[in-house]
C-alpha cells in the first residue's frame, strides 16, 4: 500500500472521535475522499467522509445516534450534535446495469479494493493519522500537476456512472485543473451516457460548475457532446457561453443573484419565453424561472439616467431585476467596451453608477414607483364611481403616470382632484 509519510490532516473533533472509536474497536477507518483533496489543497472540506472495514451493524452497534442513509450499499450516518458523518463500510461495487447504480454491493476488508472503485484519482486518497496519506493511484502526483485523471480504465469508469463524465469536468473547474487527456477522449465517447442520468442530477453538476470560479468550463459540456442532456432543444443556440461577459459582472453577489445572471448569459440568445422553456426542461423552480426570464424580457432595453425612466423600470422590472438587469447591462457594456469609457452603444461606464444611484435615492426616499404605493387605491376609485376592471387598472396607471412626474402629487386630495379632472 502507498502511504505517504510527513503528511498531516487537521481532521474535525468529531470526525477524529467516530474513527477513533472504531479503530479501538478493532477495525480500520480513514477519512476518504474529496475532504482529504481539499485538505492537501488547502480548502476548508465540505463534507467529511469515513470508510471502515466495520459492516454496517457493526458500525451502529457502536454508537448511539445513527440513521440508515444507504444501509444496502455499507452506509450509515452517525450524528453528533445534530451534524451526519456518513461512514461507509470498505465495499466492491457490482455490474451498473443502469449507468448509475451497482446491481449490489460486496463488502470487503480490503481498503485497496474500495479505493479501486473511486471516481478520480485525486478523490482516491484515504487518511488516518496512523498510516498517513494512503495514495494507490498517484493521485498526488496529479494534485501537483493539476490533473483530472480517471482511477484505472476511465472507459471502465463511465460506463459503471455517467454522471462522473459531468464530475471530471466540474473538478476541473473548481479546482482549476485540467482533464488528463485520455480521461477527456473517455468523455466524448461516453457522453451519450447522460441519457441514464436524471435531469435533476445533471442540472446539480451544471450549476457548481456555472458557480464556479472557472464558470466557462460549461462550454466543455457542449464541446464534449453533452449540450442535448442539459439543455433539450436549446443546446445549439446556447452552446457558446461568453465568459468575457461573465468575467465583468460585479465581483461580490449574493449566490441567488450570481446564478440568475450566469444562467442568462448562457441562455441570451433565447427569448424571454424559450428561456423560461429551457429552464422548465432543466427543473428549475419558479423563482429562477421568472428571474432569469425577466432578465433577458428587458436586456436590450437600455437603462437611462432619469429619474421618470427609472421610476417606469421599477415598476416594470421590480426592484430585484432592475438591479441584476443594470449588472448584466454593465457587463455586456465592459465585455464589448471599444475604448476606455465608451461602448458600441454609446453608453458610458459612469451611467450605470448613476442610474443606480438614483434608484437607491428614490427607493431610500420612498418615492412612488408602483400603484401600490398610490395615496389611493382601487377601493376609492370605485368609491368614486370608477369600475372594477380594466378601467380600473388604466385610471390607477394613470394616476401612477402623473405621481412619477411630480412626487408632490401623490396625496389622497390632489390624487382625487386629478380623477375628477380638477387639476
Amino acid at each position: 500500500m502507498n502511504k505517504i509519510d510527513g503528511k498531516t490532516i487537521k481532521v474535525p473533533e468529531e470526525v477524529r472521535a467516530i474513527m477513533d472509536t472504531l479503530v479501538s474497536s478493532g477495525y480500520e477507518a480513514y477519512c476518504v475522499g474529496g475532504c482529504v483533496r481539499d485538505s492537501l489543497l488547502g480548502r476548508a472540506p465540505e463534507d467529511w467522509d469515513i470508510t471502515t472495514s466495520a459492516l454496517p451493524e457493526q458500525v451502529k452497534s457502536l454508537f448511539s445516534n445513527t440513521v440508515d442513509t444507504g444501509i444496502q450499499h455499507g452506509t450509515v450516518m452517525i450524528v453528533i450534535r445534530g451534524i451526519g458523518y456518513e461512514v461507509t463500510t470498505y465495499r466492491i461495487d457490482g455490474k451498473y446495469l443502469d449507468g448509475r447504480h451497482p446491481e449490489h454491493v460486496t463488502f470487503t476488508r480490503s481498503l485497496e479494493e474500495d479505493l479501486k472503485r473511486r471516481d478520480f484519482t485525486i478523490n482516491a486518497f484515504a487518511y488516518n493519522d496512523g498510516s498517513g496519506i494512503v495514495d494507490l493511484f498517484d493521485g498526488m502526483d496529479d494534485l501537483e500537476k493539476k490533473i483530472v485523471r480517471a482511477v484505472g480504465d476511465p472507459d471502465a469508469r463511465f460506463t459503471e456512472d455517467a454522471l462522473r463524465i459531468m464530475r471530471a469536468i466540474r473538478f476541473a473547474a473548481q479546482l482549476d485543473f485540467k482533464v488528463e487527456e485520455e480521461t477527456y477522449a473517455a468523455i466524448r465517447r461516453h457522453a451519450d451516457n447522460l441519457a441514464n442520468v436524471s435531469m435533476e442530477r445533471i442540472r446539480v453538476e451544471f450549476e457548481k460548475t456555472l458557480m464556479s470560479r472557472n464558470c466557462g468550463m460549461v462550454n466543455e459540456f457542449f464541446r464534449l457532446g453533452m449540450g442535448d442532456y442539459i439543455l433539450p432543444g436549446y443546446a445549439e443556440k446556447c452552446a457558446g457561453f461568453d465568459e468575457e461577459i461573465a468575467a465583468c459582472l460585479p465581483g461580490e453577489q449574493e449566490d441567488d443573484a450570481r446564478r440568475y445572471l450566469l444562467l442568462a448569459i448562457l441562455l441570451k440568445e433565447l427569448s424571454a419565453e424559450e428561456a423560461k422553456d429551457a429552464l422548465r426542461a432543466m427543473k428549475y423552480d419558479n423563482k429562477t424561472k421568472a428571474a432569469v426570464s425577466a432578465i433577458l424580457r428587458y436586456k436590450d432595453a437600455p437603462l437611462q439616467a432619469d429619474r421618470a425612466r427609472i421610476k417606469k423600470a421599477l415598476n416594470e422590472m421590480g426592484e430585484e431585476v432592475f438591479f441584476l438587469e443594470a449588472d448584466l447591462q454593465e457587463a455586456i457594456t465592459r465585455a464589448g467596451m471599444d475604448g476606455l469609457t465608451k461602448c458600441q452603444d454609446d453608453v458610458t461606464l459612469s451611467t450605470f453608477a448613476l442610474v443606480r444611484e438614483m434608484a437607491e435615492d428614490i427607493i431610500a426616499k420612498h418615492e412612488p414607483f408602483s400603484t401600490t404605493h398610490l395615496a389611493v387605491n382601487g377601493n376609492d376609485l370605485i368609491r368614486a364611481g370608477v369600475p372594477e376592471g380594466v378601467q380600473l387598472k388604466e385610471e390607477l396607471e394613470a394616476l401612477l403616470e402623473r405621481v412619477i412626474r411630480d412626487p408632490g402629487l401623490n396625496t389622497k386630495e390632489q390624487l382625487m382632484e386629478l380623477l375628477r379632472g380638477k387639476s
